[in-house]
């Protein structure tokens, strides 16, 4: 099992986990790391999106 699925995504997680990940350090890439990177990103557009269309409408 990754660590970080264990711990929870963070930055200092990826930095310390990944670097000694077996897979990360042969191929360079993490699949289980995109879904939670661009998970991250579409909530934090969810939410910036949501602020815009609440100030738009007046609230």
């Amino acid at each position: 099992m990754c660590m970080i699925e264990e711990l929870g995504y963070s930055e200092e997680n990826k930095k310390i986990y990944c670097t000694s990940c077996i897979i990360f350090q042969k191929t360079g890439k993490c699949e289980f790391l995109n879904y939670l990177e661009s998970k991250i990103t579409a909530d934090i557009n969810k939410e910036y999106f949501q602020e815009i269309l609440i100030d738009d409408c007046g609230f």
